[in-house]
């Protein structure tokens, strides 16, 4: 058997089978797969040693063969930056002493266009007007995480 095998997969069980539901698979396999029976010794092999695998822990078994989390979004915030491309901030100290912050809309890629909705959480903090050249945009953060954002062009805001 494969090192790396899932014994539920190879038991054709889910990964929140009972010890019961265990036992049935392997007997119901086993019988097909038994050489006095007319099955093959490697596909025995292989179930018998997914059943003992399962049954000298099954706890343990779970959390070693547990079911693959659900992906995440590869992008930040679960913003694709080809529709929604950072902007980078400056924060820094202003000549009266307060903190500035400022959003590079330089950046912005060329011939990007706007989506038509806005980033999801998000919240305006800029907004650009059209230009001949392109049209207009907002610079919207969007929460990553408690204390984490980011900041990307998008859409100006709604009756803006």
């Amino acid at each position: 058997m494969a090192a790396a095998r899932d014994p539920f997969q190879t038991l054709g069980l889910s990964h929140d089978a009972t010890p019961e539901d265990v036992r049935r698979a392997f007997r119901r396999l086993a019988r097909k797969t038994h050489p006095d029976r007319g099955g093959s010794a490697g596909a025995f092999h292989e179930i018998r040693l997914a059943y003992s695998a399962l049954t000298a822990d099954l706890d343990a078994a779970r959390r070693r063969w547990a079911a693959p989390a659900p992906r995440a979004s590869p992008h930040a915030a679960g913003l694709d930056p080809r529709v929604f491309p950072t902007c980078p901030v400056r924060v820094g100290p202003r000549r009266s002493g307060r903190q500035e912050t400022t959003y590079d809309a330089g950046a912005r890629p060329r011939n990007w266009t706007p989506p038509a909705d806005a980033p999801p959480g998000g919240t305006c903090v800029m907004r650009y007007a059209a230009t001949a050249s392109s049209p207009a945009f907002g610079v919207w953060t969007v929460p990553v995480g408690a204390q984490r954002y980011r900041c990307v062009f998008g859409p100006p805001p709604a009756g803006a």
